[in-house]
């Protein structure tokens, strides 16, 4: 009998099976055979869904545009992320210190002073959408409370706002709060800001509260109103050692940062629910950050806020916003002891699948006692995973991150704002060389000298733009917040005192050099 392999299968079936495959199972293909790579790149269907994903979009069915056309409009986007230029557009109105979010498509959504909740969609060339504004009005949402957090997912056509002394009136509404008991003390304000955080993913809604000793991350089923797990975290010592920031991989995996670590928790729902939630005492796996020395302290963020998809979508436009993230962005603030230096933030970039496999090594344990694999032991210590994945380094605070699909935007302000778009398959993977057995323990010597994996502002796969920012009050947390492909939000206060979010467009440069 003859034998048969892969390769003898026809092209066009083999392109059929292909189709079934996402990107990084097509990128393992493409380093199979010469064969598949040329196959691959020669077929218009699968680069464009290919790339489509990498640049974290997705297909609209609907579109009646030829592939070849899709294929040209996507690498139109893909070139003005390479070449994107700031534009400072108009300012409005920031109206409370918590009750904002966004979502794909560059949607903008806060409270207002009325009670009800103000939308802008916010405009860009390169995508076909122009702005508008509307807003719902206090008496639409008959809600008898003061908004804390706010999340929404237009594609599920649902928002979820928090807040306080809320109560029930109707079957609409449900109880997602924790009681919001703060200390009555100077600078309440400021820990609401940073101690409150509500996060949609799929049927699931994650909100962060705190008590005067305790962090609780609470998750429920939004759609029936179950709250099927609690995680408290006991704050013993300072007020440091505490829940700082959260954010979902996906509907199973969940990130939560303290201090010096990121928890993976892994939310494997029960079969039936009993009426009581599944209290989580600990996460399945501890992914430990780097502290080196030199810092007077570390302040790291899950900054994500770019959740679900996109809701009522034009058929002319081949493709639009995928709520897929396939990366993590892991930002840190850094202050050095020499107060006489300035403050860095930084972002490492970290494949989500590799939490995902990290989180599966800790459920299953070693394969044998001769093999090891990181995160078998359900700690993932910094030196086996951080100087393997790309970061950027710049100076100034005020800072923020959004990761579509495999390309992250980093945005950071010290004299100026600087914008950051970083192509993860161009600046990722790359191996450095590192003695582990001797500086095991020792953060600094891991950022001595030659900045292992810090991404040079001139490589391929970065580009930078740069513009006037407003001036930022020193003492007092601000924002900035970050739509990508559409515009950045730098929130400060104008000359009368009052708050303020200014808007800079990300549009394509005008020389069109990258």
């Amino acid at each position: 009998m003859a034998t048969h392999i892969i390769t003898d299968l026809p092209v066009e079936l083999l392109v059929m099976i292909f189709f079934f495959l996402d990107a990084r199972d097509l990128i393992n293909c493409k380093q199979v055979c010469q064969m598949f790579l040329q196959l691959i790149r020669d077929s218009t269907v699968l680069q464009y869904f290919y790339e489509l994903e990498l640049a974290g979009m997705t297909d609209e069915p609907l579109c009646p545009l030829p592939y070849v056309e899709r294929l040209r409009k996507l690498r139109s986007l893909q070139h003005m992320r390479r070449t994107a230029e700031l534009v400072p557009g108009t300012s409005f109105p920031q109206w409370t210190a918590l009750a904002w979010t966004t979502a794909p498509g560059g949607l903008f959504a806060q409270a207002n002073m009325r009670g009800g909740i103000d939308f802008i969609q916010l405009p860009s060339a390169a995508l076909g959408v122009s702005e508008r504004r509307w807003s719902i009005h206090s008496e639409s949402l008959e809600m008898e409370m003061e908004m804390g957090t706010m999340c929404m997912d237009p594609s599920q056509d649902v928002i979820v706002v928090t807040g306080w002394d809320q109560v029930p009136d109707g079957p609409h509404e449900i109880i997602l709060s924790d009681m919001g008991r703060y200390d009555e003390s100077e600078g309440v304000g400021e820990y609401r800001r940073e101690g409150r955080q509500t996060r949609l993913e799929g049927d699931y809604v994650a909100h962060l509260g705190s008590w005067s000793n305790e962090y609780a991350i609470l998750v429920w089923d939004w759609k029936t109103g179950d709250l099927l797990w609690e995680s408290i975290h006991l704050q013993q010592t300072t007020p440091e050692n505490k829940y700082r920031t959260f954010d979902f991989v996906d509907s199973r995996h969940l990130l939560v940062v303290d201090y010096e670590t990121i928890d993976i928790f892994v939310l494997d729902r029960p079969s039936t629910y009993t009426g009581v939630p599944v209290l989580i005492r600990g996460s399945l796996c501890m992914w430990e950050y780097p502290i080196r020395g030199g810092q007077s302290f570390t302040w790291n963020q899950l900054m994500s806020t770019h959740k679900g998809g996109c809701s009522q979508r034009n058929p002319a436009h081949p493709f639009y916003s995928s709520p897929q993230r396939g990366l993590v962005a892991v930002v840190c603030l850094g202050a050095p002891y020499n107060h006489d230096e300035d403050m860095w933030t930084e972002v490492i970039l970290v494949p989500a699948s590799m939490i995902r496999e990290w989180a599966l090594r800790a459920q299953t344990g070693a394969q044998d006692e001769d093999t090891f694999r990181v995160g078998d032991s359900g700690l993932v210590e910094w030196a086996h995973w951080a100087p393997y994945y790309p970061r950027i380094i710049r100076n100034g605070r005020l800072s923020a991150a959004e990761v579509q699909g495999m390309h992250a935007t980093f945005a950071t302000i010290d004299e100026e704002l600087v914008l950051d778009h970083i192509d993860y398959t161009a600046v990722g993977g790359k191996e450095v060389e590192f003695d582990f057995d001797t500086f095991r323990d020792l953060g600094d010597e891991w950022d001595k000298g030659g900045k292992l994996c810090v991404i040079p502002e001139d490589s391929e796969g970065v580009h930078s733009a740069y513009a006037e920012a407003r001036p930022i009050v020193e003492g007092f947390p601000q924002y900035l917040v970050i739509l990508p492909d559409f515009a950045i939000l730098q929130e400060y206060d104008d000359d009368d005192g009052n708050t303020q979010w200014q808007i800079h467009h990300i549009v394509a440069s005008e020389s069109g050099d990258s």
